[in-house]
């Protein structure tokens, strides 16, 4: 719902609380063949923030998957990548610039999300 007010500068605008995490995970651009494997950093109901091993540009869709250790099923997604930023001066296997990612889950199953949201409720903020 829209109040039509703003937020205050630096109030949270999440729809999930999100948590911490080291999960892996491998992507593909969509549109391209470039393929790349990241370190998760955060994951919500909404998205995840995590390092990758290219430089992502605004608006890029990924196809993702990921492995949860307990899990037999990975968990599969189509995320938009909502903002990107370099990390340090990180550099892939490939040559690449790493960068600090924000992705959207735009096309992900409803049970894995579920499943994402109840197992940070079982962690709380600031787990794993």
């Amino acid at each position: 719902m829209d109040s039509g007010k703003s937020l205050p500068p630096g109030a949270e605008r999440r729809k999930f609380p999100r948590f911490r995490t080291r999960l892996t995970l491998s992507y593909t651009i969509i549109g391209t063949h470039q393929k790349g494997q990241a370190l998760a950093q955060d994951i919500s109901g909404g998205g995840i923030r995590f390092i990758a091993e290219h430089r992502l540009n605004l608006g890029a869709h990924l196809d993702v998957t990921m492995r949860i250790a307990g899990r037999e099923e990975p968990i599969k997604f189509i995320g938009k990548v909502v903002w990107s930023r370099p990390v340090g001066s990180g550099v892939s296997a490939s040559g690449d610039a790493k960068s600090e990612v924000g992705v959207q889950f735009q096309d992900i199953d409803p049970k894995d999300r579920m499943f994402i949201v109840q197992e940070g409720a079982i962690y709380g903020p600031g787990a794993r």
